[in-house]
């Protein structure tokens, strides 16, 4: 591909979607408003966390003009949760990509594309997820503090549908509450508050949230500063 002008998020797209049926994947979920892009994709590998209970590995994207994220995901196939794994160390930013070429930018976004679909990335998530299915998530609902950046007239309605669908779960993992996140994630409309949260249940698994005032960059809280 060729263009004179930066990279646009309908441009930003055809790359995501060739990089994505170029290892037999498919792009399943894309919201792309012209100024922001999120879009989820799937690929081929299914592993099982638990019996019949299948998760397949995918890659999620954001981007503007200017900067991309690009990181692992996970989809879980039994009720259709998605989590992204932005602790990941496969996750990539990209910044000013609006003041190289499209080509270069183009470039640089397929190799993001193509670290996060390495197996070694969607090992690690099954592996975590797994262990985090043995964990009880006493100490793991701290993590739901990092919820006070959401937008306030929210936060009291996010923490209650995470809380009911946790208990309602009976699940007291790690796991458990990882679910209970994206569930609550997959059934929200904004995209940006839905990215948020899959992001926020991504990191549950091992112990890691996002970083406040950095949407969609790499988490860097780890657990012990969490609980203190």
């Amino acid at each position: 591909m060729s263009w004179s002008s930066s990279l646009t998020t309908k441009q930003l797209l055809a790359v995501f979607a060739e990089e994505i049926a170029s290892r037999s994947g498919s792009v399943f979920d894309v919201f792309d408003d012209g100024c922001r892009l999120f879009a989820r994709s799937i690929l081929p590998r299914v592993e099982e966390v638990r019996p019949h209970d299948r998760h397949q590995g995918g890659v999620a994207l954001r981007g503007t003009e200017s900067q991309v994220w690009v990181h692992p995901y996970v989809f879980r196939q039994v009720c259709r949760n998605g989590a992204i794994m932005a602790q990941a160390l496969e996750t990539c930013h990209l910044t000013g990509i609006d003041e190289i070429s499209c080509d270069e930018a183009s470039e640089s976004v397929r190799e993001a594309i193509a670290t996060c679909c390495s197996d070694k990335a969607f090992t690690t998530a099954v592996e975590q997820t797994r262990s985090a299915a043995t964990i009880q998530a006493d100490l793991a609902l701290s993590i739901l503090s990092h919820l006070s950046h959401f937008p306030a007239d929210r936060l009291s309605d996010f923490l209650a549908m995470i809380f009911e669908r946790f208990t309602n779960g009976r699940d007291n993992s790690r796991y458990g509450l990882m679910n209970a996140v994206t569930s609550v994630a997959r059934d929200t409309r904004d995209p940006e508050l839905r990215w948020r949260l899959e992001e926020l249940g991504g990191g549950i698994p091992a112990a890691i949230a996002p970083p406040r005032g950095d949407f969609g960059g790499r988490a860097v809280y780890q657990w012990d500063a969490l609980v203190r």
